[in-house]
């Protein structure tokens, strides 16, 4: 039977229910015979990629069906036959027979496997309980069979000669390799979901466990990467793919680790066949890698990838380089270290300065100064440093110059010299002196190097270092670079200690504002004896301890390069020891300590006895010459005023971290913003109380400052008011909300153009509370009557000094004694729970009504005389000296002008957005309220009704109203603002009806007191709008075009009016300070309407007048 018809039989068979297991295994096995891979089968004779198309189509789907509605019936009863015929249909026998077929079938299981084992989503199906174990087998069957070269060569075999085929194979080479690097950790997943949700104990197998599974994957990797180094038409863009995702997973460890260790890694199984193909055997004919192929594999990686992947590699061929019982000599050249520089160069190509492998090595050298140390007996950190230098030494000249230039910035910064260990500074002067090393004595470039002034200050940072061991890292290259540029000269004479001295002081003597032209400019040579004579440091080096061995070890490895070895004829060798891979590898504190070996041979040849030693020219205490260490006490009792001496842990956080034992009085103090940009950049500091302090002390005052500077508040007005917005009182700061209000305040009249819009829509914002909200509308309000030139009232003080502070008592003694009745009047605050809003409409309320009291005087002529002989204080200029204290106090008083009237963007920035906001955002939440209502289900959303309670509809209809108020001056005001504005208060007005009477329940009061608060609020707002189109054109503009508005507004204050009248109480408990507040208002309005309607058109009639 052909394979095509085969596949596509048994996937509509599979799509019926099946009746007896004897189908189900009659049907595949003859769809084994018909792909030849039954084990009765012979081999083919031919595959065709009809065939292998046909196993692309349908054997996903035949998978599926099997595992998803066959098996889960069917798999507890399979017996070993029907068990091994299923299995082929997902990972049959690897043979050599047809093994295209083979793989094509392993791709579809990689594809289709994995899927099953994942987290489901909500609404999918969990895979049936008999299917689970039966699926994790068929995986770990699948991955000891078939792995990442049969998926390569399952995809990039077939013929990439039609339109597309190429682009269609990397799509799923991409999704193949996904779904088989993802294997480990999806059955990892899904083996203890079972176990915590459902009870259900798998056991993973040994070969799905991540490193087995991963060990396994690389050396097969590595076995395809040979393959195709040997093909002649090389493309390793789907292999560089493998790295990139194996390293994208966690592959590439820092360290090797033991083969007891269950981290997975790249390395560690790579590194055995790799070295193994790049210097074969000579006893198997296999040709090596070419030349070019790992580079060209491997340098065009990303390159954070590629660094990663140095540093793995690095540490990954000293791991095993030296054996302990041959431990690597400082002094002698070593053939392991050659070996491993052939090896470096053979995967990252040769040391071009500025390229990939350049960058990624350098990075990895630098990457070390800040991590890792090392010490005389860490032969895997020398063997490192070593194999780096000898690696740059295949540069030549130019690499090496570039070298050390790299090494040299690194080791001369000052905060490397002040805050990292020891360690790390004994590693970098060790690779720095092994770089030295690369260039010859007395060589120009290198003269020059010591000429730089960076360099010579550096020695002065060593030499002043607390530690005596780093500042003798910093005198021993002092001495050998002195060694390789100044010739030696057996000439000079003995000076005097004094005059040695006092000569090392004058060459580290360093301008710091010097630059480099004023030092010596490019010497052609060495130099002469006649300018400086070389540093000796001979009784530095002397003894133990404080770095002594280290510096005498340093000295000893000076001029030995490694390219000198010679290579034996072991080809062992080239393994580099990772042919027999102990299992716990030795660490270097439990390796004996080479003590005899490195003081065998002394580092300079001895004085003569008749000569007299000199002395160092740095002279160090010995043990006996130190003062005794201070120890450190404890506190006596809690009350002690002594701090107590830091603990040892303590002290071993400020060793691995410098910076935390600077003194808090050295931390640099919060300076006073200057610019907005400052400004903004500390309201971002929120967890620094001092910051957010000083920002609220100082930020309403910068604003006002800039506020004709230029563009920068302008610019800046967004990201302050964001920030003000969005600040908490969480460390108790003073008058926090008034300095909040006043910078919002600021900000509205000195940036209106840029704040007011932006507060506009974070009014409507959510996330915002109710509290929030009211510093919003009460910025725009004040800032509105700021623009427009009226008075703005003083934000309201909770607490108020009685007396001088020498006739207070303590605070809290002072609010338990003092009451409000012992507070002078002078000082007593009347009313400090109103805000500014309440005090502004107050005020604004009070003038209108007061308008038509005047108007009643003056028609009843006993009150229009005794008003006329009303005895004022008249209204003077005021006139002062110039200079005088009068004179200063007339200019305070003086407000600026400003930045732009507000009669010019009323409408465009402040009330009109803020209107149509307003409506919009109402449409919104009607709708929801409407389908909310259809569906059977209240709307819920939080914080998006604050808008629409009553509490912030009062504020808000207040706040318009002052802003109507400072308008009313503008061009569109009786066109444009006043009838939108009164739409909008009468519109409210009737949503939100006074009940005429009081209520026993104590909720329903705090409702009906809102919604009186609300109905107060919309009669303030149509009697501001009503007042000042009187004013304007007598109310001609509304009568003429808005007459219906007006009649509307009339008719709603009438029926509040009646309602509060014929109720005989006040409505909503609207008594004390506020009674009679709504009768008075809607008197006003029915007054305004009655006479804009006598005037224009006897729009008053049937109004109750």
């Amino acid at each position: 039977m052909d394979p095509t018809e085969a596949l596509h039989d048994l996937r509509d068979f599979l799509r019926l229910p099946v009746q007896s297991i004897d189908d189900l295994s009659f049907r595949i096995s003859s769809t084994l015979s018909a792909l030849n891979i039954h084990r009765t089968s012979l081999a083919p004779s031919s595959i065709t990629a009809k065939d292998l198309k046909a196993i692309e189509r349908y054997l996903p789907a035949v998978q599926g069906a099997l595992i998803q509605d066959v098996l889960p019936h069917f798999v507890g009863i399979l017996d070993g036959d029907a068990r091994s015929s299923i299995k082929a249909l997902f990972s049959p026998p690897r043979q050599a027979e047809g093994l295209a077929i083979r793989r094509t079938i392993a791709l579809s299981s990689y594809l289709t496997l994995p899927s099953y084992v994942k987290t489901p989503k909500s609404g999918e199906t969990s895979l049936p309980k008999p299917m689970r174990s039966f699926l994790i087998s068929l995986l770990s069957d699948l991955a000891t069979d078939y792995s990442i070269d049969d998926i390569y060569y399952g995809i990039f075999s077939s013929d990439q000669t039609k339109e597309g085929a190429e682009g269609m194979n990397r799509l799923r080479w991409e999704e193949a390799l996904k779904a088989a690097v993802g294997i480990p950790a999806k059955v990892g997943n899904a083996t203890g979901r079972w176990k915590i949700e459902e009870s259900d104990d798998i056991e993973v197998p040994p070969r799905l466990l991540p490193k087995s599974y991963f060990d396994g994957f690389v050396r097969r990797f590595e076995s395809l990467l040979y393959e195709v180094s040997q093909e002649s038409s090389q493309d390793v863009a789907p292999l560089r793919q493998v790295l990139e995702k194996l390293a994208s997973v966690g592959l590439l460890i820092a360290e090797p680790g033991s083969d007891l260790s269950r981290v997975p890694s790249l390395l560690t199984p790579l590194l055995p066949s790799l070295l193994n193909h790049l210097h074969p055997e000579p006893s198997v004919p296999l040709p090596p890698y070419p030349d070019t192929f790992l580079p060209s594999l491997i340098l065009p990686l990303p390159s954070s990838t590629l660094a990663s992947f140095t540093e793995s590699l690095l540490a990954h061929l000293t791991h095993h380089l030296i054996d302990p019982a041959l431990p690597l000599a400082p002094d002698q050249p070593d053939e392991r270290v050659k070996r491993a520089v052939s090896v470096l160069k053979s995967i990252l190509g040769e040391p071009q300065v500025g390229g990939e492998a350049w960058e990624a090595v350098t990075r990895s050298v630098l990457s070390g100064k800040g991590k890792g140390g090392m010490s005389m007996n860490a032969w895997k950190e020398q063997a490192r440093n070593r194999l780096v230098v000898g690696w740059v030494a295949e540069g030549g000249e130019t690499a090496a110059k570039a070298f050390i230039e790299v090494v040299v910035d690194a080791w001369t910064d000052p905060k490397y010299v002040k805050f990292s260990m020891y360690s790390q500074q004994f590693r970098l002067t060790h690779m720095l002196l092994q770089a030295f090393s690369l260039l010859p004595r007395y060589w120009p470039w290198l003269v020059q190097l010591s000429y730089r002034g960076r360099f010579i200050t550096s020695f002065q940072s060593y030499l002043s270092h607390p530690d005596p061991s780093i500042r003798r890292l910093g005198m021993v290259v002092a001495e050998i670079l002195s060694e390789l540029t100044i010739i030696e000269d057996d000439m000079q004479v003995d000076k005097s200690e004094a005059d040695e001295i006092e000569e090392l002081r004058k060459g580290l003597e360093v301008d710091e504002d010097v630059d480099e032209e004023r030092l010596p400019k490019k010497p052609n040579g060495p130099k002469k004896k006649a300018e400086s004579k070389r540093l000796r440091f001979h009784g530095m080096w002397e003894g133990t301890g404080d770095g002594k061995d280290e510096c005498r070890w340093l000295r000893r490895g000076l001029g030995v390069r490694d390219a000198d070895a010679t290579i034996g004829s072991e080809w062992e060798g080239w393994l580099l020891g990772w042919n027999d891979v102990p299992q716990i590898p030795l660490q270097p504190e439990e390796a004996p300590r080479p003590r005899g070996r490195i003081h065998s041979k002394p580092s300079r040849p001895p004085s003569p006895k008749t000569k007299k030693p000199r002395k160092p020219k740095i002279v160090m205490l010995d043990d006996s010459q130190v003062d005794d260490p201070l120890s450190g006490y404890a506190s006596s009792s809690p009350s002690s005023s002594r701090a107590p001496s830091p603990t040892p842990e303590y002290l071993e956080e400020v060793a691995n971290d410098p910076t935390l034992g600077l003194d808090e009085a050295n931390r640099k103090k919060v300076q006073r913003p200057v610019y907005i940009g400052q400004l903004v950049a500390l309201l971002k500091e929120r967890e620094k109380p001092e910051c957010v302090e000083m920002a609220l002390q100082w930020g309403e005052g910068l604003v006002r400052a800039k506020r004709e500077f230029g563009t920068e508040l302008s610019e800046n007005a967004v990201a302050v008011t964001l920030m003000t917005l969005g600040l908490n009182d969480q460390f108790q700061i003073e008058d926090f909300d008034d300095k909040r209000q006043g910078i919002l305040n600021a900000l509205a009249a000195c940036a209106p153009k840029q704040a007011a819009p932006f507060l506009i829509e974070q009014y409507f914002n959510p996330q915002y509370s109710l509290q929030n909200k009211s510093y919003i509308l009460t910025a725009l309000a004040m800032g509105a009557r700021e623009l427009a030139g009226l008075s703005v009232p003083q934000a309201s003080r909770t607490t108020r000094a009685i007396d001088f502070p020498s006739k207070t008592l303590p605070p809290n003694l002072h609010k338990k004694y003092v009451s409000a009745a012992d507070v002078p009047p002078s000082r007593r605050l009347e009313d400090n729970s109103q805000s500014q809003i309440d005090q502004a409409i107050d005020g604004v309320r009070d003038l209108i009504l007061s308008k038509g009291v005047k108007k009643g005087e003056e028609t009843v002529p006993e009150f229009a005389r005794e008003r006329r002989l009303r005895v004022g204080e008249p209204k003077r200029a005021k006139v002062a000296d110039v200079n005088s204290l009068a004179a200063s106090q007339m200019a305070r008083a003086t407000r600026p002008p400003p930045v732009v009237p507000f009669k010019a963007i009323a409408a465009e920035y402040f009330i009109l957005p803020l209107v149509n906001r307003f409506w919009h955002h109402f449409q919104d939440a009607s709708i929801r309220e409407e389908r909310a209502v259809q569906m059977g289900s209240r709307f819920r959303a939080a914080g998006a009704g604050l808008v629409l309670s009553p509490m912030a509809i009062e504020k808000f209809l207040m706040a318009l109203a002052l802003m109507l108020d400072a308008a009313r001056h503008s061009t569109v005001f009786l066109s444009v603002i006043c009838p939108e504005a009164m739409e909008l208060a009468v519109t409210i007005g009737v949503r939100h009806p006074a009940p005429p009477k009081l209520s026993s329940d104590s909720e329903l009061d705090d409702l009906s007191r809102a919604e009186a608060q609300v109905l107060s609020a919309a009669l303030e707002l149509a009697l501001v709008c009503l007042d000042i189109a009187v004013d304007l054109d007598g109310g001609r503009t509304l009568a003429r075009e808005k007459s219906a508005l007006i009649l509307a507004a009339g008719e709603w204050a009438s029926e509040v009016f009646k309602t509060e009248t014929e109720g005989g109480e006040v409505s909503a408990g609207q008594g004390g300070r506020n009674e009679g507040k709504i009768r008075a208002e809607a008197a006003g309005i029915i007054i305004k309407v009655g006479e804009i309607g006598d005037k224009w058109g006897n729009l008053g009639m049937g109004l109750g007048m």
